[in-house]
């Protein structure tokens, strides 16, 4: 027997995580979408990502097998201006966003279609419906600043330079600290293709940077990316308090409820278990609510020590990147390991991992 109808707004990773679960709970659920096809906003349609996950124990929370999607880590390298510092890639996993087949996003559309999910693309989220949709409708536009101004939720633009195509490497990741971006150059590769951002929060990044970035690729990686464009986002990254599961009547999931990394931007995880959370408050209110609150327990304290500690250290990069050279990459490592295992309870990344807050 059916259980009524569920909508959702959003058909990205925690929407469609949110939607296959309610479909095998025995709701009819449809998913709207501004965009024309599933997989979110075309700045991650497709990109590549990498993220510290727990595959096994993340993919039995959201109850799919989400093993195809995603790709063991070889190296990552985290670079303080020119200076190369290996991080540990255990535990790291490669995954691409988009429709194409081998996208995590296809993997959840696939599993939706066959649940009896319904779509229905080029449907935004306006304000003039909002009113009358039902009590308990989902919110999963993360990236959608018109859904943070009509919910009045408080968050903080990124704006930056992105460039993405194929590339021959795969399971690598770098991340690049300069003093010309509040957050940091990135750049991933999975499955023959790469992914690049450059970007700040709260300002632009002018051109000089991203040629000052460019330079460093060459020097550093021997790349060269031709093609670039400007983009821009939101985060709900504006105050401590921002996650919230249930605001004014609605579900949120995915990064518009909060649950992401306030201090590097991990996303990945807090919309796969988001989007399980979100299920759930529809029929064990209770229960989501204490789900949603352990994973997000550390949002605040996490978010105070990256505005009241991290931008003071990340604005003199090249202090960082002397007290690295002075103490050799050895020592550095030894201390960037000890730093991830003393910081793994007090982590603020959503889900499961072995540096989340789970």
């Amino acid at each position: 027997m059916g259980r009524g109808e569920a909508i959702i707004y959003g058909a990205g990773m925690s929407g469609m995580v949110a939607a296959w679960n309610l479909a095998r709970m025995g709701f009819r659920v449809v998913v709207r979408e501004r965009e024309d096809s599933f997989g979110g906003s075309r700045i991650f349609n497709p990109s590549t990502h990498v993220t510290p996950l727990d595959l096994e124990a993340t993919s039995q929370y959201v109850g799919l097998d989400l093993s195809p999607a995603f790709h063991r880590v070889e190296s990552i390298s985290l670079y303080l201006h020119d200076l190369r510092l290996p991080l540990p890639a255990a535990g790291a996993y490669a995954v691409e966003r988009s429709s194409r087949p081998v996208g995590l996003d296809a993997l959840l559309y696939e599993k939706c279609l066959e649940a009896g999910v319904d779509f229905e693309f080029g449907r935004a989220l306006r304000r003039e419906d909002m009113e009358a949709l039902p009590p308990g409708t989902i919110i999963a536009c993360g990236l959608n600043e018109e859904a943070y101004q009509y919910l009045e939720i408080p968050y903080v633009t990124w704006e930056g330079w992105m460039s993405r195509g194929e590339s021959g490497r795969s399971g690598y990741a770098w991340i690049w600290l300069d003093e010309c971006v509040t957050e940091y150059g990135y750049a991933s590769f999975c499955n023959g293709l790469y992914y690049n951002l450059l970007f700040s929060y709260g300002r632009g990044v002018n051109g000089e940077c991203l040629r000052r970035y460019r330079e460093f690729m060459l020097r550093a990686e021997g790349l060269e990316h031709e093609d670039w464009e400007y983009v821009k986002g939101v985060v709900p990254l504006a105050v401590p308090d921002n996650p919230r599961l249930v605001h004014r009547g609605f579900i949120l999931c995915g990064t518009i409820s909060g649950a992401m990394d306030p201090l590097m931007g991990f996303g990945i995880s807090g919309a796969l278990v988001s989007g399980r959370v979100a299920a759930m408050a529809v029929s064990e209110p209770e229960r989501a609510e204490e789900e949603f609150a352990r994973f997000t327990r550390n949002f605040a304290s996490v978010h105070r020590f990256k505005h009241q500690v991290w931008y003071r250290l990340r604005s003199r990069v090249d202090l960082l990147e002397g007290l690295a050279e002075t103490l050799g990459p050895e020592i550095s490592m030894r201390l960037l390991a000890e730093a991830v295992r003393r910081g793994r309870k007090s982590s603020a990344i959503p889900g499961f991992s072995p540096v989340s807050c789970h």
